[in-house]
């Protein structure tokens, strides 16, 4: 699905290209009233069109006694499609819609002397993903909104031993709300649509887990033993921030 995302941005890009090189004498007039063209001046463009993430990083914000926490990368795991209707006609100020899937996590040492190594060098990492409904306000190309988040599935693994991965009852994650900042650079505009670099930072408002669920939330010692001051209310929760870079390819849909 990822690389299907990817192949189609390229085709509307080539598209695009092609269509913004045709001498303009030559264009039928049929194509002057296509809801595809750039309309007249007055008139209102709807944009609507596929997003794919580049490449994504985060980490958790919260770790306790005897765990460290460490920033994560990932690439072409965000995908999904984006609505922006302008507040008025030919405004660059209006409202954005984006749905799709998307990931978030970290990594995490579970305690100093984790696999076998010292100084924190053994790390898992974690990875959790869901489906998320983004409104956002857009004020020429800065963004501003919160995302709702639903789990679809959480996994960690040590990435020595990919083979070997722990799947994260999706009954002890819930939903999982994040306050967006961000940034639309148009790199081509066309008649077709317009093609966008996006950067998104989120940090999330509550943690992923329900309370007192998360494994890797209590305190331990040096070897991974509990703590014997261990509580379940003293559990802590993964709670992300995360940075996006991505691309969009906006339609314009003239109404």
């Amino acid at each position: 699905m990822r690389v299907l995302f990817t192949m189609m941005l390229a085709a509307l890009v080539a598209i695009s290209a092609a269509w913004a090189q045709t001498p303009a004498d030559n264009t039928p007039a049929a194509a002057n009233d296509s809801m595809f063209v750039v309309t007249p001046a007055g008139k209102y463009v709807l944009r609507v069109g596929p997003t794919i993430g580049l490449v994504s990083g985060g980490i958790n914000t919260e770790d306790i006694e005897g765990r460290k926490v460490n920033p994560d990368y990932w690439f072409f795991q965000n995908y999904g499609v984006m609505v922006f209707a302008p507040f008025a006609k030919e405004s660059k100020v209006g409202g954005r819609l984006d749905l799709g899937i998307t990931s978030v996590g970290s990594r995490t040492r579970p305690y100093e002397f984790y696999d076998q190594k010292t100084d924190w060098k053994g790390y898992i990492i974690e990875r959790y993903t869901y489906f998320s409904v983004a409104p956002q306000i857009s004020f020429y190309g800065v963004m501003v909104g919160v995302g709702f988040n639903f789990p679809m599935k959480g996994e960690m693994w040590n990435p020595d031993r990919t083979d070997d991965v722990y799947v994260v009852d999706r009954n002890t994650l819930k939903t999982a709300i994040d306050l967006r900042l961000g940034g639309a650079i148009n790199l081509w505009d066309s008649n077709v649509g317009i093609l966008t670099l996006d950067l998104l930072a989120k940090y999330y408002l509550t943690g992923l887990y329900n309370d007192g669920t998360y494994t890797n939330g209590f305190p331990v010692d040096a070897t991974g033993q509990p703590l014997a001051s261990n509580k379940a209310t003293s559990v802590l929760n993964f709670t992300p921030v995360s940075v996006s870079l991505g691309l969009s390819y906006q339609f314009k849909l003239g109404l």
